[in-house]
C-alpha cells in the first residue's frame, strides 16, 4: 500500500485543541529542519494565492509551512482540492485549521486521501479531567488531587479557559504541589473572585448581592459568565439539598457528588436559606432564560437582574 506524503495536515474541531496541536506540529517539524512559517487566514487565500504559495520551489528557496487558519472560510476550496490532488512539493507543509468541514466536500475527501485528518471534538465534565493533567505536565504545574477537583469545579469547562488558568498557574514558580487555598488565590486574582461572592450572597439570599451584580456588570465582568456560574451554583444547591433531605452526612454527599467536603459544607448551609420546590423552579427559570438569551429575546443583564431580585428575596 503507498504511503501517504507526510506534509498535508488537517486539524478540525474545538478552537483551543486544534491550535495546540497545530503549534506542536509546526515545533517539531522546525525542530526536524528550518522552514519559514507562513500563517495565512482562510477567507485570503484565494486560486491566485494559491497558485502563489503552491507554486514549485527552486533549489535556492527555503522550505515552508503554509499555516492555514479558519480553512472553512476558503472562498475557493475546490481549487486547493485540486492542488493536493496534483501533489504538493516536499518542501511545502500544508497545515489546515478548521472549526469543520463538510465530509462530501472535494477538499476534505482530498485531505483524506492524500493528508492526515485530525479532529477534536469539545471535551466533556468527564474528559476534561484528562485534558487538565496533560496541561498541568506541560507547564510543570503540581496540583493535589482536592485541587485539581477545584480547579475542574470552579473554571468555565472550556479548553481555553483551563488552559489559560494554568498558564497563570505556571508564572507562579514552585516545585511542590499546590493545594486548594493557595489555587483560590492563584486562580481568582482577577474579577472571578468577586462573581464567588455574589454567588456566596445569592446563596445567602443577601439583599446586597442585586448591588453587587450591578458593580459587576459596570466593571465589565461578562454576564454570560455570570449566568453560567449561577446555574451552577443553584444545581450544586439542589443536589446537596436533596442528599441531606436523606440524611447523608457532608461526607457521604462530598463522595457521591464529587466534590470537596468543604465546599458541600458550604452549600449544605446555604441550602436551608431554600426550600426544594424553590431550587427547582429557579432551576427551570434559568433554562427558559437560557434559551431566551440564546434566541436573542432576552439580554443576559435583564435576566441576571430579574433572577437576582427573586432569589434575594427571603423564605417565607
Amino acid at each position: 500500500m503507498k504511503r501517504k506524503p507526510q506534509n498535508i495536515y488537517a486539524f478540525l474541531g474545538d478552537a483551543y485543541l486544534r491550535e495546540r496541536a497545530a503549534k506542536k506540529l509546526i515545533a517539531q517539524l522546525q525542530q526536524n529542519q528550518k522552514r519559514a512559517l507562513i500563517p495565512l487566514e482562510g477567507r485570503e487565500l484565494t486560486s491566485s494565492h494559491i497558485v502563489e504559495h503552491f507554486s514549485g520551489i527552486s533549489l535556492f528557496d527555503d522550505a515552508k509551512i503554509l499555516y492555514v487558519r479558519r480553512a472553512d472560510e476558503l472562498p475557493e476550496p475546490e481549487e486547493l482540492a485540486e492542488r493536493i490532488a496534483r501533489g504538493i512539493s516536499a518542501n511545502i507543509v500544508l497545515i489546515l485549521d478548521a472549526d469543520k468541514l463538510d465530509k462530501r466536500s472535494k477538499l476534505y475527501k482530498a485531505l483524506e486521501q492524500y493528508g492526515s485528518v485530525e479532529e477534536f471534538p469539545t471535551p466533556d465534565r468527564r474528559s476534561l479531567p484528562t485534558l487538565a493533567r496533560e496541561l498541568l505536565a506541560e507547564h510543570n504545574v503540581k496540583l493535589t488531587s482536592s485541587a485539581l477537583k477545584y480547579l475542574l469545579a470552579t473554571v468555565e469547562p472550556e479548553p481555553a479557559r483551563i488552559a489559560k488558568e494554568i498558564e497563570k498557574l505556571a508564572c507562579y514558580s514552585t516545585e511542590k504541589e499546590l493545594d486548594v487555598a493557595e489555587l483560590r488565590e492563584l486562580l481568582f486574582s482577577d474579577q472571578s473572585e468577586s462573581v464567588l461572592k455574589f454567588l456566596d450572597l445569592i446563596g445567602e439570599r443577601n439583599p446586597q448581592s442585586l448591588k453587587y451584580l450591578r458593580e459587576l456588570l459596570r466593571g465589565g465582568e461578562d454576564p454570560n459568565k455570570i449566568f453560567f456560574m449561577l446555574a451552577m451554583q443553584i444545581r450544586g444547591l439542589l443536589a446537596v439539598k436533596s442528599l441531606a433531605a436523606q440524611k447523608k452526612s457532608s461526607e457521604e454527599i462530598a463522595k457521591e457528588l464529587g466534590k470537596l467536603p468543604w465546599i458541600v459544607a458550604k452549600h449544605k448551609a446555604m441550602a436551608q436559606h431554600f426550600s426544594e420546590q424553590e431550587l427547582i423552579e429557579f432551576l427551570h427559570r434559568l433554562h427558559e432564560e437560557d434559551v431566551n438569551i440564546k434566541t436573542g429575546e432576552r439580554a443576559p443583564e435583564e435576566a441576571l437582574f430579574d433572577l437576582t431580585l427573586e432569589l434575594a428575596q427571603p423564605l417565607t
